[in-house]
């Protein structure tokens, strides 16, 4: 054979296998990058989930966290089921209401996600319990990645909920994110700045995101934080306030065996200060409920002073829409009291049905 042919074919030879050899490392890098993410279930994984609550976590901006995965009874990995993705009250971890839902939710056949926010629970995050929207909005967004990653869910049977004050998050996420094809709100805070202005004066308001803003710098310049209890359960004079007021009703959960850190021992009603300048900006579902695009349910309490926030979502919001009131039920009634919260669910499920 000609000696110039041959050389051309010892190079083009190499050329093909230096260029087998980069696409194979690009492809390895790839699955290691996705594994990272949390997007590549492999046969071991799979093989690992049961009925009943899973143990599971996944990469939301960097961070681990940390979540339960409730599969009914019957479970078959093989078959679809339809799904929730839950976020909670604030504050919370998944082990408190979320798991309270979760286990009534999947005995009707759905999967359930409760799952603990970044800084949160059993999550990674620097700065714990950071009340801070921005970052639940993306964790829930990562969170519905991460479940239709999995073959045995239906990505078209596929809802949020979202209680207390992500009831105010979750549709800020449907806005934009139609992955979820319906959203329900259980006790819903649509608006930040009801819940950390409300009866308060002019100054008391601008102290207070003074002294938010003071501990930002102070965490920017030394990395040390001031946490704060957000809600001032342990300072707030309710002796003005009618007992089914939220604040009264939250020291009674939060300050007790009933759903503090006695049961939840991952669990702090305090938060940096610095959450008092952000919680209340990300927190406008209300004046977006118009442009949802998505079928919403909100359900609220009789006697909840939370319902207007729910009456006024739903009456703003874009069709297809249903409201519906829990007789005799508080705010937090909806959070643990099995007469109230059955009938939630109930009517929940009804609803997604539909969809």
């Amino acid at each position: 054979m000609n000696y110039r042919i041959e050389r051309i074919l010892y190079q083009r030879n190499n050329d093909m296998k230096y260029k087998s050899i980069l696409i194979i490392l690009f492809l390895v890098s790839e699955v290691v990058l996705l594994a990272q993410n949390g997007t590549i279930l492999n046969e071991k994984n799979m093989g690992n989930l049961k009925a009943g609550i899973n143990k599971v976590s996944f990469k939301s901006k960097g961070m681990t966290l940390s979540g339960n995965l409730y599969l009914p009874d019957g479970f078959d990995k093989n078959k679809r089921y339809p799904t929730i993705i839950y976020s909670g009250p604030m504050t919370q971890v998944k082990e408190q209401t979320g798991d309270f839902y979760g286990k009534k939710i999947v005995k009707k056949g759905f999967i359930f996600l409760a799952f603990d926010h970044m800084g949160f629970g059993d999550s990674e995050g620097d700065a714990r319990v950071y009340e801070n929207p921005m970052n639940k909005h993306d964790n829930i967004k990562d969170g519905i990645s991460y479940l239709r990653s999995f073959p045995f869910v239906n990505r078209d049977k596929f809802y949020g909920l979202g209680v207390c004050a992500s009831g105010g998050i979750m549709p800020m996420v449907a806005l934009t994110d139609k992955r979820m094809k319906v959203i329900a709100t259980v006790s819903g805070y649509m608006l930040g700045t009801s819940m950390f202005t409300g009866g308060e004066s002019k100054e008391a308001i601008i102290d207070r995101y003074n002294q938010a803003n003071e501990a930002r710098q102070t965490y920017y310049e030394t990395g040390n934080i001031e946490y704060v209890d957000i809600m001032q359960m342990e300072t707030r004079d309710t002796s003005g306030f009618d007992k089914t007021s939220v604040f009264v009703e939250c020291v009674d959960f939060y300050l007790t065996d009933r759903g503090g850190k006695e049961t939840y021992p991952n669990y702090s009603h305090k938060c940096p200060t610095f959450s008092n300048d952000t919680f209340p900006l990300a927190m406008v579902a209300i004046d977006l409920a118009p442009y949802l695009f998505t079928p919403y349910i909100g359900i609220y309490g009789e006697i909840a002073d939370s319902g207007p926030l729910t009456k006024s979502f739903y009456e703003k919001c874009s069709e297809p829409k249903e409201i519906f009131e829990i007789k005799g039920a508080s705010h937090i009634d909806l959070y643990d009291q099995d007469q109230y919260v059955d009938q939630a669910v109930n009517k929940m499920i009804e609803f997604f049905n539909k969809y």
